[in-house]
């Protein structure tokens, strides 16, 4: 499984408020994070202007290939935040040194966008929609061979089976911890996901794109409710940052998946069915999937389930799985399968 979500992924040896103010050359920038699981931290230009200092992409190439492509996405009519012009290079590298000796120097690239004032995500049908039509539009912008060739591709995982045993004995005693009377359905329904995964998913997916390439796209590959900031009824894309180009079924199937995870404002689960096929319509307006895609988007979700939704059971520490919100959230993400969630 891989890492895209983390309940609490702040770095501990980033730079400090006063760094990113010099660095940026703003009035101010506030030291405590807007997000538990990020270091975003709302800021001042000299004028006045609220801005947001946040990681972006992880090198050069790939920081500047996503400012390109946020600017793409606005150019095409998305509502999703663009890096702030300023005096200085934005995005750019700050290079922190160690708190220990060993431990290495972080040099992460950081970017300033535009501090988007509005309402979270609340749950509604309407939300829900607007929030699968802004995914489509996003899929549907085309990319050229240079934008595409700077961000970063996805690459299949190289997972051995004594991976998936491995974790699923991790998630046999988170599950056998948190998961009360339903334990034992939530673990064998995670058992079951595994099986599916590695006997069918991974190589029926991995072997339809090597004989002939899925369709790409560029994605933000964390499309959720907590990265949405919605101005009236229309959400703006504020998290585009860990973005690239990869198979749309895949990204519209993490999703699914995750939309509703690390939202406080969100419902205490998964989309229902209900919910999924509002959104899924509202994704289809813009989006033609090829008759191949789907077919394999049963393993898409399955994918996903395993790579993303067994990495954040795994990973939310005691205090989310007691929360009221997360907690029933995680359960059901633990006992979601992929006939929950046709395609329209």
């Amino acid at each position: 499984m891989t890492s895209i979500a983390a309940v609490d992924c702040r770095l501990v040896n980033a730079p400090t408020s006063a760094q990113l103010r010099r660095s940026f050359d703003l009035r101010s920038v506030d030291e405590n994070s807007l997000s538990p699981w990020a270091n975003v931290h709302q800021a001042l230009t000299h004028d006045g202007t609220p801005v947001v200092v946040k990681r972006t992409a992880s090198s050069q190439q790939r920081a500047d290939a996503m400012a390109s492509w946020t600017r793409t996405l606005a150019d095409a009519g998305i509502t999703v935040v663009t890096p702030t012009e300023l005096d200085t290079s934005n995005p750019q590298q700050i290079e922190v040194s160690p708190a220990a000796t060993d431990e290495e120097a972080d040099t992460s690239w950081w970017v300033v966008y535009p501090f988007v004032e509005g309402r979270p995500y609340n749950g509604s049908l309407g939300d829900i929609e607007a929030a699968g039509d802004l995914l489509g539009r996003i899929h549907a912008v085309s990319l050229t061979p240079q934008l595409e060739a700077g961000l970063r591709p996805y690459e299949w995982p190289d997972t051995v089976r004594e991976d998936v045993d491995s974790d699923l004995e991790t998630l046999g005693e988170v599950l056998a911890r948190h998961a009360g009377d339903r334990a034992q359905s939530a673990t064998n329904s995670v058992r079951a996901l595994a099986e599916r995964w590695w006997t069918t998913a991974l190589p029926g997916l991995r072997d339809a794109d090597n004989a002939a390439p899925l369709p790409r796209a560029g994605v933000t590959s964390d499309y959720k409710a907590s990265n949405l900031v919605f101005v009236d009824t229309e959400p703006v894309l504020v998290d585009p940052d860990n973005g690239g180009v990869e198979p749309r079924i895949l990204d519209l199937a993490l999703a699914l998946v995750l939309f509703h995870n690390e939202c406080p404002t969100a419902p205490a689960r998964l989309l229902t069915s209900t919910e999924w096929g509002r959104f899924a319509t509202a994704y289809l307006r813009h989006v033609t999937l090829t008759q191949r895609e789907r077919e394999l988007w049963p393993l898409a979700i399955d994918h996903m389930l395993w790579e993303e939704g067994t990495w954040v059971l795994e990973d939310n520490d005691d205090a989310a799985w007691v929360d009221t919100r997360q907690g029933p959230q995680l359960l059901d993400l633990a006992l979601a399968t992929p006939d929950r969630y046709p395609l329209p």
